[in-house]
This record gives C-alpha cells, sequence and structure tokens, in this order.
C-alpha cells in the first residue's frame, strides 16, 4: 500500500522523487491491467496469474523472517507444491472448496518441522504459506461464481486501491497526528480515514452502476454498505499488518521486484488480507 505521507526526500532532489512517482505510476499502471485482464478472463487464467504471485508472496515471506539460499529455496519449494496442489483442486472441483486448503496446512506443518529452529517462533514458519494461498484460492473460488464472480472481484480490487489511493492522497493533504509511529512513521488518521471512506463509496457505486449496465446481481443496500466498509478497513489492517512483520525482522522492503514498489508482498498487503476476509465473508454467510 503507498504510503499516506509524501516521501521525506529532500527538496533537492525533486527529479529523483519525479522519477520515483512515474516509476510508481507506470508499474501500478501495468499490474493493475494484468490484474484486470485475468479477471475477465477468469478460469485457469486466473489461477496461473495469481498462482505466481502467490509463489512470489511466500518466497518473500520466506525471506523477510530470515531466510536466504538453499533454505530458503526449499522451504519456497514445499509451500509452493502446496500451492499447486490447492490450486488444481479449486480448478477442477474435484474436492468441496474448503478442502483444497490442505494441501496449504500440510506445507505448513512441514516447514514447521523441517525448519523451525529456536531463534524463530514456529507461527511464522506455519502461516507462510496460508498467507500466500489468501492471495489466490479465496479469490479463486469467489470468481468461478456465476455470474456474478467478475463483479465482486472487480469491486475487491476497487476496495484496496481506492482505499490506497484516497490514503495517499488525503494523508498528503491534510496531515495530522500519526496512526501507529511504531510501526509505520508516515501514516496519518487523517490518510487512514480517508482511505476508508473513500474506498467504501466508490467500490459501492461501481457495484451500482454495475447492476444498472449489466443486469448483473449481487448485495445491495446495507449489506453491500456493511461488507464493502469492513472489507476497506481490512485491507488498511493488512498494510499496517505487513509494515509491523518487516519491523520485527527489521527490513524496509519485502523484495525489489517491483519498480518504485519493492515486492510483490509489498503491493499485495492489503489485498491479501481483504481477500483473506472476503473469503470467510462469503463462506460463512454465503453473500
Amino acid at each position: 500500500m503507498i504510503d499516506p505521507v509524501a516521501s521525506s526526500t529532500p527538496a533537492g532532489n525533486g527529479a529523483g522523487k519525479a522519477s520515483e512517482l512515474k516509476s510508481r505510476v507506470l508499474s501500478a499502471i501495468a499490474l493493475a491491467l494484468l490484474a484486470l485482464g485475468s479477471a475477465w478472463y477468469g478460469g485457469l487464467i486466473f489461477a496461473i496469474v495469481w498462482g505466481v504471485a502467490a509463489i512470489a508472496v511466500l518466497s518473500e515471506w520466506q525471506g523477510v523472517i530470515g531466510f536466504s539460499g538453499r533454505k530458503q529455496w526449499f522451504s519456497v519449494a514445499i509451500g509452493a507444491a502446496g500451492l499447486i496442489c490447492s490450486i488444481g483442486l479449486l480448478v477442477w472441483k474435484s474436492v468441496p472448496p474448503l478442502i483444497g486448503f490442505a494441501p496449504v496446512i500440510l506445507a505448513g506443518l512441514i516447514n514447521v518441522g523441517a525448519f523451525r529452529r529456536p531463534s524463530m517462533a514456529w507461527p511464522w514458519l506455519f502461516f507462510g504459506p496460508l498467507y500466500a494461498a489468501a492471495v489466490v484460492l479465496g479469490p479463486m473460488m469467489v470468481r468461478a461464481r456465476e455470474p456474478e464472480g467478475l463483479i465482486i472481484i472487480v469491486w475487491l480490487f476497487l476496495v484496496v486501491w481506492i482505499s490506497d489511493i484516497g490514503a495517499f492522497f488525503v494523508g498528503r493533504r491534510i496531515g495530522g497526528p500519526k496512526l501507529w509511529p511504531s510501526v509505520s512513521p508516515k501514516k496519518t488518521w487523517s490518510g487512514f480515514i480517508g482511505g476508508l471512506l473513500s474506498g467504501t463509496v466508490v467500490p459501492i457505486s461501481a457495484v451500482y452502476a454495475a447492476k444498472l449496465g449489466l443486469a448483473v446481481e449481487w448485495l445491495e443496500g446495507w449489506p453491500l454498505i456493511f461488507l464493502t466498509l469492513t472489507t476497506a478497513l481490512v485491507s488498511e489492517c493488512g498494510d499496517l499488518f505487513e509494515s509491523a512483520m518487516k519491523r520485527r525482522f527489521g527490513v524496509k522492503d519485502s523484495g525489489h521486484l517491483i519498480p518504485g514498489h519493492g515486492g510483490i508482498m509489498d503491493r499485495l498487503d492489503s489485498y491479501t488480507a481483504a481477500a483473506f476476509y472476503l473469503m470467510l465473508v462469503t463462506g460463512i454467510f454465503s453473500v
């Protein structure tokens, strides 16, 4: 998620700041087009695109918690095998959806047994594959719903993206008290609230526009408002969780794959949390 306060780069480096902003914008546009394209096609294309993203997130997670070299590759290979098995089970619908998570859970347990060491709490090893799975498995289950699956996924993208953008511009414009300075020194309460409100209003408007233009039925009224508001809240909390995790392990960025943004995990922190929350809500309440 983009920090809701402008960079502290000195004014003399204006050209550098402009170049960095350009890289961020171009990278964000390319990623948005890839996300929307995969959502449009759905099915196997959606599974492949987000499966690759999930494995990248898993690799960066293992790097953040201190793995490198062979140990990192072996632990990622175990988690990736679990992810691929889960994706395969869900793509071909050969098992009930929740059973599809069993290979990922098994991968987490194997990682704990194989790589746990006294200096590392076991949950970081166990939850790595599950965190990565939230990137792809829940959204796959939602996208497979017809005819509303595409609308729900685009709504999810908008909640995450608009919350991010709203937090950035409102926080930069208004500033004010810091949200959680010990975890993320640049984020402000004004940015948090601005992201929450914008990430609620715009996606709700898009759902109603889709209902009118495409005649696709989904939620409406207070249930839609509540789900959108809480998803925007979870989205922003997902960003804070990753910031806290990186601070816990003394890491600035999860990776350097995306120009101007850091790693895949840095870009998908809010989305991962929101996608996991949506999966739980849709599974429990059948919305």
